[in-house]
């Protein structure tokens, strides 16, 4: 939480892994200058010192289903759910984790793909058992990576999710809607770990 002079406590997921401390990096998107992104921002321009309350949530690498050494794990961001994810994938790697290690981070457009310096140098370092993939849902010229749904992409890679363990990192919308597509080939939310699990419980399935 990054705690305004207002009182106004505004939540992060923390961009860079712990190793890279005392540094932190926040990705923060600002739609406009009326939104509390922005507040916040202007804050930390202004100010040498800046007041955070830390940590929270249950989604992190210390969790029992990390400890059992999954063969798998699935990384899925939506948006700026990138942030938490690229920590995660970052840690895994300096801890040297054993298993497979599969990333996976979709935008709307070509556009909405940021930290290009650190996605160069993830791709350059991905081996059979560290992956990135950015997948674009609007096709157009400026692409040339993968494009359509998030689930697609995840699901033509690994047809089988009986096996692994999965983060995922978005809106509410975004985590539930990937989990119902997930969960066709084996994936069950016991084996899903989210932030959003703790603020908006699942909406029930229509039977229709």
């Amino acid at each position: 939480m990054v705690v305004l002079p207002t009182g106004e406590k505004v939540p992060y997921s923390i961009g860079s892994a712990p190793h890279e401390l005392p540094s932190l990096t926040l990705y923060i998107l600002v739609s406009d200058e009326a939104s509390l992104a922005h507040k916040v921002v202007e804050h930390i321009k202004a100010n040498d010192e800046v007041s955070i309350q830390a940590p929270g949530g249950d989604c992190h690498l210390h969790h029992d289903l990390v400890k059992e050494s999954p063969e798998h794990i699935l990384l899925i961001a939506g948006g700026t759910g990138f942030a938490q994810i690229k920590s995660l994938y970052s840690e895994l790697i300096e801890s040297n984790f054993s298993g497979k290690v599969s990333f996976y981070w979709g935008v709307r457009s070509s556009e909405d793909v940021f930290a290009q310096a650190w996605l160069k140098s993830a791709y350059e370092q991905s081996s059979s058992h560290f992956s990135v993939d950015v997948v674009v849902n609007e096709e157009s010229d400026q692409w040339e990576g993968k494009t359509g749904w998030l689930y697609e992409s995840i699901l033509e890679d690994h047809p089988d999710l009986s096996n692994s363990i999965a983060f995922i990192s978005g809106s509410v919308g975004m985590v539930y809607g990937t989990l119902d597509q997930l969960e066709e080939k084996g994936l069950r939310q016991e084996q899903c770990l989210s932030d959003v699990f703790a603020y908006a419980p699942r909406p029930e399935k229509s039977n229709a």
